[in-house]
């Protein structure tokens, strides 16, 4: 296999040399961190082993219902925090009594939980940050229109008709208001050209919340279907700023809802690439790769990007040049 030395340069007299032989070309699994293009290479051992299925009983079941109210009362998934540890203890030894093992149990099952978020968190981002968005959402609804169960019901189907039909994409959370505890979605949107339905307008008027004037753009479909709402123009600039993904993993990490998203959102590509395409790398647990802003386009690779069309068992199948 032919390769090539990569040596970064620092603007110093002497390049730096960051690491040894790469390939001159090869498979890569790419995603982007918010900043940057990182790409990790591909290899036989990276087959994933298939899943084995969980049974749950009933102490599955009334744990996770005690650590969902345990996120709804403000108390935290963390190590040193033993709070939620004693909030769940207390309710679960009410119904079992006798469970030799409760408090391993516990522990046990809340550090699961903590895992399970980070790997949640890591594919929100990813997602967040590899795709592109033009609209942040947030959508509640009005007492005559809906109830909590219909509104949940009626506003996922019409997003997944829109991405159906219109080719719409979206990621996002149902959330609890703070201070009325009413239910509302936010999330975030990638709407075509021309494929917006409604209208969208600008409305000034007075934030009870927030005890002053605010600006909206609501969308007058949404409206007489649902009630308010909100369909906010972002930039690339303010989704690298990081503060919409921020704000929405806020919400998720204190109630452990679940994410809303559509289909054809994916945290990751494979493309094959050659060196020179590489500018630098480091280590997270692996060697990665950061590469040049524009060796990805989002039109070219990622949004018709079909997993299933290119799949890594496909690719190591067809291709030799995967060590």
């Amino acid at each position: 296999m032919n390769t090539a030395l990569l040596t970064p340069y620092d603007g110093n007299d002497v390049p730096i040399v960051f690491f040894d032989e790469v390939a001159s070309e090869a498979w890569y699994k790419i995603y982007n961190d918010g900043g940057h293009y990182v790409a990790t290479r591909m290899y036989r051992s990276q087959m994933k082993p298939q899943a084995t299925a969980h049974t749950r009983e009933a102490s599955d079941i009334l744990f996770d219902g005690l650590y969902s109210a345990a996120l709804r009362e403000g108390l935290r998934n963390t190590k040193k925090d033993k709070a939620m540890t004693a909030y769940i203890k207390a309710g679960m030894v009410k119904v079992f009594p006798e469970y030799e093992t409760l408090d391993d149990s516990i522990d046990e099952k809340i550090k699961r939980k903590r895992n399970n978020w980070q790997h949640r968190k890591k594919r929100f981002c990813r997602k967040a940050y590899l795709n592109r968005w033009n609209r942040f959402l947030t959508i509640t609804y009005d007492d005559k229109k809906h109830t909590e169960e219909t509104f949940r019901k009626k506003l996922r189907k019409c997003l997944s008709n829109l991405h159906t039909r219109r080719g719409w994409k979206y990621m996002g959370v149902f959330e609890r208001a703070p201070e009325t505890g009413r239910l509302h979605f936010h999330g975030l949107a990638y709407i075509p050209e021309g494929e917006m339905i409604g209208k969208v307008y600008r409305r000034e008027d007075y934030s009870t919340a927030q005890g002053k004037m605010q600006v909206t753009y609501p969308n007058t479909f949404f409206e007489e279907a649902f009630g308010r709402n909100d369909f906010e123009e972002l930039d690339a600039m303010e989704l690298k700023s990081g503060n919409a993904v921020d704000y929405l993993l806020k919400y998720i990490s204190k109630t452990g809802e679940r994410i809303v998203y559509s289909r054809g959102i994916p945290s990751e590509i494979c493309m094959k690439l050659p060196a020179r395409e590489i500018v630098t790398h480091f280590v997270d647990y692996v060697r990665k790769f950061v590469l040049f802003d524009d060796t990805v386009s989002w039109e070219r690779d990622i949004m018709h990007y079909k997993p299933k069309q290119m799949s890594i068992l496909d690719l190591l199948c067809r291709s030799p040049q995967v060590a």
